[in-house]
């Protein structure tokens, strides 16, 4: 019975059999494809960390832009990303006003690190809300 795992109990003993080879071949061939994954952050600032990209943009903003723990001005500041910073981005939300602009994106970071989309330029793909 290949696949099955077979169990008899002999008085306190338990024997079980499970074909090795089966399982090796079965986990081998449900393992999904390691597919390449770019940085949460690219360009200038040189940061690490790889995730999924959604899209790209591009910081714009006359000073460092501050990058959040969520999407409003006093929560608090993870880092800063210099003018001309590409950016990944992984999904939209509603957070607090911006000169008008309710939308931040959220980075393709292992942590939620939020950016306001006023200081952000879309340089390819969408941004699909969260």
């Amino acid at each position: 019975m290949k696949g099955l795992l077979l169990a008899a109990t002999t008085g306190t003993a338990l024997v079980a059999a499970v074909p090795l080879a089966t399982w090796t071949e079965a986990s081998a061939a449900s393992r999904p494809a390691l597919a390449s994954t770019q940085t949460g952050v690219s360009g200038k600032a040189g940061l690490g960390g790889a995730a999924p990209v959604g899209a790209q943009g591009r910081v714009h903003s006359p000073q460092p832009l501050r990058v959040r723990s969520k999407a409003n001005r006093l929560s608090q500041t993870y880092r800063r990303l210099p003018d001309g910073t590409s950016v990944s981005l992984r999904c939209s939300v509603t957070g607090q006003r911006i000169y008008g602009n309710r939308t931040w994106y959220r980075l393709t970071s292992a942590r939620h690190e939020y950016v306001a989309a006023h200081y952000i330029k879309i340089i390819s793909g969408s941004v699909p809300h969260c």
